[in-house]
């Protein structure tokens, strides 16, 4: 997979590189390449610590007027919902198997 990362160039020739996902989390190098390797060794880190949860809210009354709201669940009902779903983690697979034979 491929992650933004910004790579700062420090006055003393230094790099730091910060994953645009995670803007909590840095690393330092002393040369870009250094930098990057690292960055990419706290991806890894951080993917076998993350998750992607949904999680309910109730909304206030007050709130229910809300243009965001009127659209939660729009596709709730959608058949093609779980082809789009298979559609897009077979586009991802792709990806990866096409970094990895870049990369090899």
């Amino acid at each position: 997979m491929t992650f933004d990362v910004i790579l700062l160039k420090q006055a003393d020739n230094g790099y730091i590189a910060r994953p645009v996902l995670w803007p909590d989390s840095a690393v330092e190098g002393t040369t870009e390449q250094e930098a990057l390797d690292r960055v990419r060794d706290l991806i890894r880190d951080l993917l076998g610590r993350t998750q992607l949860v949904q999680v309910e809210v109730d909304v206030p009354e007050s709130q229910t007027d809300n243009p965001w709201l009127a659209r939660a669940g729009w596709f709730a009902n959608d058949p093609t919902w779980d082809d789009f779903l298979q559609a897009m983690a077979d586009y991802r697979r792709q990806l990866d198997d096409e970094q990895a034979t870049e990369s090899a």
